[in-house]
């Protein structure tokens, strides 16, 4: 019955085939006959692709060639020529991405049982189905191939589990991975890219402790982990925020005679910088130095960035040096992550500096990093920088975009300088470029923070015209403006409005009129409205809970606001150096500096850094009583703690050794300020009023 089954599929009519066609089946007939297989193949992708006949389908070519075969070789159902030919039009189709003939071929050879194309050649259709995405089909072919006896071999194994990891379906993925082997089924042994693929997908879909179970299977079915296991297993430790993890399977790979490569390290210090240890970077680089590895340009854009997290512009431009010494190629990427580092600190000059030496080097600019300097000189207000740098983008001929003009307007209206920014609008329109949400929310603020109040609802109706929907940026801007010029009510009115234009507010537009009542002493009703930002849905901020500290503490209710504090974490919140801030400035002005240093003690010991701010609170205080002896015990406290004196410290410390007559004490300090560049201000008068300011403004 299968031979019969066989004689009629290959004796089934194709597609008419004209003679110019006909020569081309014969040559590739002869290609294949003369065991030319590479030949064959181009010969018949080209067949595949031609517009014309011979074959409407491979299929179709597959019997024409058979066919051809009966007339001139006499024996057309020899298996290897049969093989031959199903194979080679199997790998052309995989190589054109063009499975689906080859699929329906496949499948009518299995039901007629005739012979199969190469098991080489269906590994290639499947990786090829697997590239485009089709991972049902690849198990499809797979089962296929498994039901006719084509003893699937390990790759094939692979890349049927790699479409089960790839469509989802991890649970399957796992049972095929451990059929592999098994002696009764009589199936290939799996190898580390078999564990790599069902490894990195637990890891992707969270299931670590699944990943770690696969993982410890490799060792007790003998097969060897990778680089690419060790490094798919450190990764998805460090991701979920276990660093230790990482660095015990980093030793492991030591012990086990695996030399970690770049991969490895690059990270374990990325872990270590998304975990806030950048300073224990230096010693992986060190180590990877030991080893005679070379850090490539990713390790140094995950250095970049980390240091970029840290506020540490120095240690950036220090490890850009390093990378010049080395030869490392910093491209576009690591090179906008650099710069966007320094301008974070305000360092543009210095950014574009880098950016030269790179371009020097090579480097072709991006967008991207020009707008990286164009909002770093705009956020330092320094706008001749940003437009010099405008003009260079455009003489390297990289258009500018909405981000760009966007940076350039907000510049402008930070600086006052309205008319330049709403022509630049203009300008950015005939150009070619939409204005966006962003670029009216910037000339909102601008206007209102002008007091051109009416300017701003123009500029909000301007936006609705263009089909631009106003965010709760653009109404926050127009209800700071109204809360700065006095106009609380409308503030409040615009608030409500937000609600009918199916805008919700968010905490910093409550923030702004909450502020402007504390500001006219007006704090029951900033409590009242605190109470309706809770049931409309929107959380009160830290910022919300010190505004209302601050109003107490104005209103000289320092004992609630004392209580408000120790209640924030009822509401889920945490007191910051601000609260705290508040307060000790409000029991400094009514000299209990006694309670002020047991809040500041307090602060501490919650884990929460004094600031500038705090020290100078305190010293003015016990300056002003004389107490010399717990000054200068604090000032040792802040320089342990790494908190730098501000002049004014300096002034208060000066102030008090003068009255006390110590003069060798104040040359010291003096002196000190010389060496730090601190301006040494004689009148160093700092009165209790000056204090005060610290209670009405600590927000």
């Amino acid at each position: 019955m299968p031979r019969l089954i066989l004689r009629r599929f290959l004796h089934s009519s194709p597609t008419t085939t004209p003679a110019a066609g006909a020569d081309f089946v014969r040559e590739l007939a002869a290609l294949l006959a003369a065991g030319r297989f590479h030949a064959s193949v181009g010969l018949a992708k080209s067949l595949l692709l031609s517009p014309q006949p011979p074959a409407a389908s491979v299929p179709d070519l597959y019997h024409a060639l058979a066919s051809n075969a009966a007339a001139s070789q006499g024996d057309p159902q020899a298996r290897s020529f049969l093989c031959d030919a199903a194979s080679a039009l199997v790998v052309a189709s995989a190589r054109l991405r063009l499975p689906d003939g080859a699929l329906r071929l496949l499948s009518l050879l299995a039901d007629a049982r005739a012979p199969l194309p190469s098991l080489s050649s269906c590994n290639l259709l499947l990786e090829s189905l697997l590239s485009l995405g089709r991972h049902d089909d690849v198990r499809r072919a797979f089962e296929l191939l498994a039901a006719s006896g084509a003893r699937p071999d390990t790759f094939t194994w692979n890349k049927a589990v790699q479409a089960c990891v790839v469509a989802g379906d991890l649970d399957e993925a796992v049972a095929m991975l451990r059929r592999m082997g098994c002696e009764g089924e009589g199936t290939p042994a799996p190898n580390a890219f078999s564990y790599n693929v069902v490894i990195s997908g637990l890891w992707r879909a969270g299931r670590a402790i699944d990943a770690v179970k696969v993982f410890d299977e490799m060792a007790e079915r003998s097969v060897l982990p990778n680089h690419i296991t060790y490094n798919t297993m450190i990764d998805g430790h460090i991701k979920r925020g276990d660093l230790e993890a990482g660095f015990r399977l980093r030793d492991r790979m030591l012990r086990h005679g695996l030399k970690p490569n770049v991969i490895t390290y690059n990270v374990l210090l990325s872990g270590l910088c998304r975990a806030g240890r950048v300073g224990e970077t230096a010693t992986v680089l060190d180590e990877m130095v030991s080893r005679k590895m070379v850090p490539d340009g990713f390790t140094y854009s995950i250095l970049f960035d980390g240091h970029s997290r840290a506020g540490d512009s120095q240690a950036m431009l220090s490890l850009f040096e390093d990378s010049v010494k080395k030869g490392v190629k910093i491209g576009a990427y690591t090179c906008s992550i650099l710069l966007n580092g320094l301008c974070k600190d305000g360092k543009v000059s210095k950014a574009e500096e880098v950016l030269q030496t790179l371009v020097n080097a090579g480097l072709a600019p991006t967008r991207v990093i020009y707008n990286t300097l164009i909002n770093g000189y705009c956020q330092t207000g320094e706008l001749e920088g940003a437009f010099s740098i405008f003009q260079q983008m455009k003489s390297r001929l990289i258009t500018p975009d909405h981000i760009t003009y966007n940076a350039l307007i907000n510049g402008l209206g930070k600086a006052e300088r309205i008319t330049e920014a709403h022509d630049l609008v203009i300008d950015m329109e005939k150009n070619g470029v939409c204005p966006t949400v962003e670029t009216f929310n910037s000339l909102i603020d601008a206007y209102g923070r002008d007091g051109q109040l009416e300017k701003c609802f123009i500029m909000l109706s301007d936006m609705q015209e263009k089909g631009l929907k106003p965010s709760v940026v653009s109404y926050g801007s127009i209800v700071n403006a109204f809360c700065k010029n006095g106009k609380i009510l409308e503030a409040v009115a615009i608030l409500d409005d937000m609600f009918h234009k199916d805008v919700l507010p968010s905490a910093q537009v409550y923030n702004a009129i909450i502020d402007a009542y504390v500001e006219c002493d007006a704090t029951e009703l900033a409590f009242i409205l605190v109470e309706k930002m809770k049931t409309s849905g929107v959380p009160p901020s830290i910022v919300t809970y010190n505004l209302l500290i601050k109003g107490l503490c104005k209103q000289s209710r320092i004992s609630e606001a004392e209580e408000l504090i120790y209640s924030l974490r009822n509401h889920g919140l945490t007191p910051d150096v601000v609260s705290y801030n508040t307060l000790i400035s409000a029991y400094c002005y009514r000299s209990n500096t006694d309670r002020a240093l047991e809040l500041q003690k307090e602060m501490c010991n919650s884990g929460i850094m004094p600031s500038s701010r705090t020290y100078r609170m305190l010293f003015s205080a016990l300056g002003g009583a004389n107490r010399v002896h717990e000054m200068e015990n604090l000032y040792k406290e802040m320089l342990d703690k790494d908190v730098v004196p501000c002049r004014g410290i300096y002034d208060i410390m000066v102030e008090a050794y003068a009255k006390c007559g110590d003069e060798s004490k104040v040359e010291a300090l003096r002196k000190d300020m010389s060496i730090k560049g601190i301006a040494i201000e004689y009148d160093t008068s700092v009165t209790n009023c000056e204090l005060y300011t610290d209670v009405v403004s600590p927000v």
